[in-house]
C-alpha cells in the first residue's frame, strides 16, 4: 500500500487499540439504541473498524486455511503434523477447533461492527457536523456490501446462521439459525440496496481501498451464482430463478445493459412490509427517484476491465483498474509499531520466510499440469529451478520446496525492489472472476457462444503474456502456437472449459474449496487427492482426503462453544 495512506490508518489503528470496549457489543446485556456515531467522521472511523476486521490475520488466514489449503489444489507442511490445523487439513476435527471457531468468531465480529455503522448512520443527519446524505449512501453501501462478505463466508462454512439484526432487542440475545435459503435472501438484499448507494465510479488516490459499486455487483453475480450451483441446499426452483437473476445482473455490470430500480431490488416481489417512501428514508435515496427509474448501464460497464496479468499482484498494479474489492495494508516496519498488516498471510503464500508461516500451501502437481501449456503458469507456480523473470534482481530462496511435489504459489511472490509482504494488498476480487462467473451464467442461460467469448477474453489477456512487445515474454517458457482460444462446443464441453479457466485464472486465490463445494465435486476431489498424496521428505505419510465424510465435511460444524452458550437454540449440522 502506498504511504500516502499511513497518517489515515495509522489513526484509524490508534483510535482502535485505545477503543476496543466502545467499539464491541456486549452480549452480557449491554447493547442499547445508542447513538455510537452521531457524526459523520464518528461514523467513518467506524466504518475502517469493519474494514479492519478483513485486514486482520485471523480473516485472512482464515481465508487461506478454509479457501485454499483444504482444496485440491494445494498440500501443506501441516498435512503430516498434528495439532488443531493438521485436523482441519485432514478433516479429522472436532466441533471445538479453535481455526473454525476463530473463522464463527471473526465473520460475526465484522458482522456485528457493520451493524453498528448503518443502525447509527441515521443520526448523523440531525447533527450540526453531520455529512451529506450522498456521503452517509456511501459508508452505508460499503457497510452493507462488508456485511454480506462476512454472512457469505459464514453460509459456505457453516449453512445457514444466525441473522444478527441491526437494532438488538435484550430480550433476543441469541438468534436461531436461518435456513440456507433465508441467510442467502438476506445476503442478496444487503448487496441489492448497496448498489443504490456505492459510489457510481472507482475510488482515486487517497480514497483508495473503498468499495464502489463494482464491488457490489460483483459479489453479488457472486452469491447468485452460488445459489444456483448444484452444491448449495436449496429448492431446484429457487437455483433456476438464480441463474435469471444473475443474468439480469451481468448484462447491467458486464454488457452495459438499462435496469430499473425495482428490477434491481425486486421491490414489488420482496418489500411487501415496506413502501418505496420508507425504503428512500432508510437509505437516505434522493427523493426524485422512483422504484421505476432506471439506472444507467452506462455508468458501470467501464469502470472495470481486465489488466495485465504480469502486473496485478505486483507493487504497481494495487489498486489496479481491475479490482473490484482490495484490501489495504500498511508496512508499518521503522515506525515503532509490531503492527504489519498482511505478513503472516503473505509469509504463508510466498514461503520466503517458512519459520513464521502458519500454515505452508504448496500447489499440487495436477494444478501444475492443468496449467503445463498456459502463459499464467510462470507468474502463478514455481518449482526448485527459478524462471529468470523472478531472479534478475538477484538471487532468491524461497522455502518449502521439500514440502510434497514441491510447486510454490507465487502471485505474491516480492521482487527485492517491492518492499517487504507486510505491505501487500490483499486482493480480494478481479474482474477476470467477474467475467468468468458470467460466462458460467450465460451457459445456463442457453448463451453458449458468448460465454466462450468471455472465456477467450480472459484468455487472451493471457496470450499477451507471450505476446514478442511484452518485454517479459522472452521468460516464458509457453509458445502461442500452444494455446488457442476455446472452441464453441455443446455443454458440457463448454462447462467444462469454463470451470478449468476458472481453476486457472484463480489458482493460490483462497476460493478454490468453495467452488468445488458448490458444484458438488468435494468428495470427488478429496478421493482424489487420497489416490495421489505424495511423499514426505520427513517420511510422514499423508492422509488428505483419507478421512472426508461424504454428506457432512461439506459444511463444518458449529462451534461447540455457541451451540453450549445458546442451550440448544443454535443447533448443530448433520453428523457433527
Amino acid at each position: 500500500m502506498k504511504k500516502r495512506d499511513f497518517i489515515f490508518i495509522l489513526m484509524s489503528l490508534l483510535v482502535l487499540s485505545s477503543c476496543d470496549d466502545y467499539f464491541e457489543p456486549d452480549y452480557t446485556g449491554g447493547i442499547t439504541e445508542e447513538r455510537l456515531y452521531d457524526n459523520m467522521n464518528a461514523l467513518r472511523m467506524g466504518l475502517s473498524t469493519v474494514y479492519n476486521v478483513v485486514q486482520s490475520r485471523d480473516y485472512e488466514l482464515s481465508e487461506l486455511l478454509f479457501g485454499e489449503c483444504v482444496s485440491d489444489d494445494a498440500w501443506t507442511h501441516q498435512d503430516v503434523a498434528s495439532g488443531q490445523i493438521p485436523d482441519v487439513l485432514n478433516f479429522t476435527f472436532d466441533t471445538q477447533n479453535s481455526y473454525i471457531l476463530s473463522r464463527y468468531q471473526t465473520n460475526y465480529l465484522g458482522i456485528n461492527k457493520a451493524n453498528q455503522v448503518i443502525r447509527s448512520a441515521k443520526n448523523v443527519l440531525f447533527k450540526d457536523n453531520g455529512g451529506t446524505k450522498k456521503e452517509i449512501r456511501e459508508v452505508c453501501g460499503q457497510a452493507k456490501v462488508l456485511r454480506a462478505l462476512f454472512y457469505f463466508n459464514l453460509v459456505k462454512t457453516f449453512g445457514g446462521v444466525s441473522i444478527q439484526p441491526e437494532q438488538q432487542e435484550l430480550t433476543k440475545l441469541i438468534v436461531p439459525r436461518s435456513t440456507v435459503e433465508e441467510t442467502y435472501a438476506y445476503i442478496e438484499k444487503d448487496l441489492r440496496e448497496s448498489l443504490l448507494l456505492l459510489h457510481k465510479g472507482r475510488y482515486q488516490a487517497t480514497e483508495t481501498g473503498q468499495i464502489g459499486i463494482g464491488g457490489g455487483l460483483g459479489l453479488l453475480m457472486k452469491v447468485l451464482l452460488y445459489q444456483a450451483s448444484p452444491g448449495t441446499d436449496i429448492p431446484q426452483k429457487i437455483k433456476d430463478q438464480k441463474w435469471k437473476e444473475a443474468l439480469e445482473i451481468g448484462r447491467y455490470f458486464i454488457e452495459g445493459k438499462d435496469i430499473s430500480i425495482n428490477s434491481l431490488l425486486k421491490f414489488d416481489e420482496r418489500y411487501t412490509d415496506e413502501s418505496w417512501e420508507e425504503l428512500t428514508e432508510r437509505l437516505f435515496i434522493d427523493p426524485i427517484y422512483t422504484k421505476e427509474s432506471i439506472m444507467a448501464g452506462s455508468d458501470v460497464v467501464n469502470l472495470h476491465r481486465l489488466d495485465a496479468f504480469d502486473n496485478i499482484f505486483r507493487l504497481a498494479g494495487e489498486f489496479s483498474i481491475e479490482s473490484l474489492i482490495e484490501i489495504n495494508h500498511f508496512d508499518f516496519a521503522g515506525l515503532a509499531s509490531s503492527i504489519n498488516e498482511s505478513y503472516d498471510l503473505m509469509n504463508c503464500y510466498i514461503h520466503q520466510n517458512e519459520s513464521g508461516a502458519t500454515v505452508s500451501p504448496v500447489a499440487t502437481k495436477d494444478l501444475y499440469n492443468t496449467m503445463a501449456n498456459d502463459p499464467r503458469l510462470m507468474y502463478t507456480i514455481t518449482g526448485r529451478i527459478y524462471n529468470e523473470y523472478f531472479t534478475q534482481e538477484g538471487t532468491i530462496s524461497l522455502k518449502s520446496h521439500d514440502a510434497a511435489e514441491g510447486y510454490l504459489f507465487i502471485k505474491y511472490f516480492l521482487f527485492p525492489s517491492e518492499g517487504s509482504e507486510a505491505g501487500r494488498n490483499y486482493r480480494l476480487m478481479r474482474y477476470a472472476e467477474a467475467l468468468l462467473i458470467y460466462a458460467e451464467i450465460l451457459l445456463e442461460n442457453n448463451e453458449p457462444k458468448k460465454a466462450i467469448d468471455y472465456v477467450n477474453l480472459v484468455r487472451a489477456r493471457a496470450r499477451k503474456l507471450i505476446d514478442p512487445s511484452n518485454p517479459n515474454a522472452k521468460y516464458n517458457p509457453v509458445k502461442s502456437t500452444n494455446f488457442k482460444d476455446v472452441s464453441y462446443a455443446p455443454y458440457d464441453i463448454a462447462r467444462a472449459a469454463i470451470l478449468k479457466e476458472k481453476r486457472i485464472e484463480m489458482a493460490g486465490e483462497s476460493d478454490r474449496w468453495f467452488e468445488v463445494c458448490r458444484l458438488g465435486q468435494a468428495y470427488e476431489r478429496q478421493q482424489y487427492l487420497y489416490r495421489n498424496l505424495p511423499n514426505e521428505s520427513s517420511g510422514k505419510v499423508r492422509q488428505r482426503g483419507k478421512f472426508f465424510k461424504k454428506g457432512i465435511n461439506e459444511l463444518y460444524p458449529i462451534p461447540y462453544k455457541e451451540v453450549f452458550i445458546s442451550n440448544g437454540v443454535i443447533k448443530q449440522n448433520f453428523g457433527y
